[in-house]
């Protein structure tokens, strides 16, 4: 059995523009549930037999830990806040409730859909994510330089899942850079370049599948039981990450 690091860089740069910004915001969208669902049969098709167990390993603590975080913001303080737009309008809404996304689809829902990423109080912010407190709110694109970083981001997250799912691969870095975005991964058999078309497939088999993208702070302790299973996360982790907790999608 060999050891082998693949990386599909050139393919996916190519295919990350022609994915467009809908999957950021699908799960915002009806038909979500009833769209997973129609895509299911094609992507077990296209998934490696068996499915890596390390994928529902994961899954059970990451939904221990949503259930605690959605638990901790229900008990918050829905206080009257104030959302300062860049051309001095303000917007009323609640803490840990309203979202920039309401915001935006308040002001229209072509905003709302166009928009990529928000900016509150000069910190990226996820549109699903609800204020904390009063707050000045930017609405960014993708022809934004940090829009099209959250985008790439975002994008690379998808390959990484298609990685794990077809592959059985353990994901080591997968950045947004200058023009896309790439994952690299180890896997325990050989894989050639032939096998793009088929995770091209996955990603968007994927897309289709309208999944949110959930930001969820944990700890360093909870994430490195989350990757036990992979070293070259582990080394990530315990090499960068300096504070207590950090953030995960």
């Amino acid at each position: 059995m060999t050891d082998t690091m693949f990386s599909p860089r050139i393919s996916f740069l190519r295919f990350a523009k022609r994915l467009g910004s809908t999957y950021l915001r699908a799960h915002r969208m009806k038909g979500g549930k009833a769209s997973k669902e129609a895509g299911e049969g094609d992507k077990k098709g296209q998934e490696a037999k068996p499915r890596p167990e390390f994928i529902e390993h994961r899954q059970k603590l990451w939904d221990q830990l949503i259930k605690e975080r959605d638990e901790w913001i229900a008990a918050q303080d829905k206080v009257p806040i104030k959302v300062t737009l860049p051309d001095g309008a303000i917007k009323e809404g609640q803490a840990w409730q309203t979202t920039p996304y309401q915001v935006a689809a308040g002001i229209s829902q072509g905003l709302a859909d166009s928009t990529v990423v928000a900016k509150v109080n000069g910190e990226l912010w996820d549109l699903d994510r609800p204020f904390e407190k009063d707050s000045s709110l930017q609405l960014l694109k993708f022809d934004d330089p940090e829009g099209r970083y959250v985008f790439w981001h975002s994008s690379a997250h998808m390959l990484g899942e298609a990685m794990e799912l077809h592959c059985s691969g353990h994901l080591c870095y997968g950045p947004p850079i200058e023009e896309g975005f790439y994952y690299d991964m180890w896997c325990p058999e050989p894989v050639s370049s032939t096998e793009l078309p088929k995770l091209e497939s996955l990603v968007k088999t994927i897309a289709k599948e309208k999944q949110p993208f959930e930001r969820l702070e944990v700890t360093k302790e909870n994430l490195l039981k989350m990757f036990e299973y992979n070293k070259f996360k582990q080394r990530i982790l315990q090499e960068k990450v300096t504070t207590p907790t950090t953030t995960i999608y």
